[in-house]
């Protein structure tokens, strides 16, 4: 799920604020939290030919350091483990780039679209139309399925960071088990899941369901902002089926808040859903320790812009960034 402010207070203040002065005091604070981040030091991605798992991360200009705070949070536990891949969403310079570079050696990028990866969408118009359009999760959807240097592959937002050593997801990184995980928001589904909701659901498993496979996320609450699979176990074809269905839904399903699952900002989590859902193997959740929010004592939080910018959530980061 993906989080939105309910309105457009600055963080920690009653003030309303135009959006684009409360986008710059933002950033600036976010920048002030974590201005030591240059100052830690560098960490190694793990080479291709050697690790079991490559880390794919979607960066963007606005999540340039908290991006990197996530891939350090993350490789402090598993420094030269694990291959670390980042697309450029088309918005980083060169400078953002090389300064990535300088603090993840050995991290490998990808551009916003890719050559083989637009060669190999030529049998899956949905798929490749979602790629060349300007929605760049799109990428994030596509290349660990496609260009992943690994075997397995983990998927992780920039606005993420591990706070303690995530013992799960390294063990299945260093190779413990076949199923894929993944991350959800620990709402109560009951009363945050629409009817219509479940009712579209029902539709889309009976459209995208082949061979009687059992859908394996118990989750409606799923979440993109973590995943750990390997993409010889997903299929593609899912997401195809997905998209397609999509075209035909009733605008309701569009709307409100039923965007949440079927609207224009989330197919590629919708798509990530379905594949896991009916993967080799089978998903299983995080768990309590793997959060989506800005809540204290976990090991990992996804947090959404709306947290991101609160200021407990600053602090804490501004310590996580000391402690690296």
């Amino acid at each position: 799920m993906t989080g939105q402010s309910p309105d457009n207070r600055s963080a920690g203040s009653s003030i309303r604020l135009p959006y684009r002065l409360r986008y710059v005091v933002e950033q600036w604070r976010i920048r002030s939290a974590l201005r030591g981040l240059s100052g830690t030091f560098p960490v190694s991605a793990g080479m291709p030919s050697k690790a079991n798992t490559e880390v794919h991360l979607l960066l963007c200009k606005r999540d340039l350091q908290v991006g990197l705070l996530a891939i350090k949070s993350l490789l402090r536990h598993a420094d030269g483990e694990l291959a670390i891949a980042v697309t450029d969403d088309g918005t980083l310079s060169r400078q953002d780039r090389e300064w990535v570079r300088t603090h993840v050696r050995g991290v490998h990028w990808w551009q916003r679209r890719e050559a083989d990866v637009v060669d190999r969408l030529t049998d899956r118009p949905q798929l490749a139309a979602l790629y060349q359009s300007d929605y760049a999760p799109s990428a994030k959807l596509l290349h660990p399925m496609l260009l992943a240097r690994c075997g397995r592959v983990i998927v992780m937002d920039p606005d993420t960071a591990f706070f303690a050593p995530p013992d799960r997801l390294l063990a299945w990184a260093r190779g413990g088990g076949d199923c894929a995980w993944y991350l959800h928001d620990h709402q109560d589904e009951r009363e945050a899941v629409p009817a219509m909701v479940e009712q579209a659901f029902d539709k889309l498993q009976c459209a995208v369901t082949t061979n009687g496979t059992e859908w394996s996320v118990r989750h409606r609450l799923f979440n993109s902002g973590l995943l750990a699979f390997r993409p010889s176990n997903l299929s593609l074809e899912l997401a195809e089926r997905y998209l397609s269905w999509r075209e035909g839904i009733p605008a309701e399903y569009r709307q409100g808040k039923a965007a949440i699952w079927f609207g224009d900002w989330t197919p590629e989590q919708t798509c990530y859903h379905v594949m896991l859902a009916l993967s080799r193997g089978g998903a299983k959740p995080l768990g309590d320790h793997y959060h989506l929010g800005g809540a204290e004592g976990h090991t990992f939080n996804h947090f959404l812009r709306h947290y991101l910018v609160q200021r407990p959530v600053l602090k804490r980061l501004r310590t996580l960034v000391t402690n690296l």
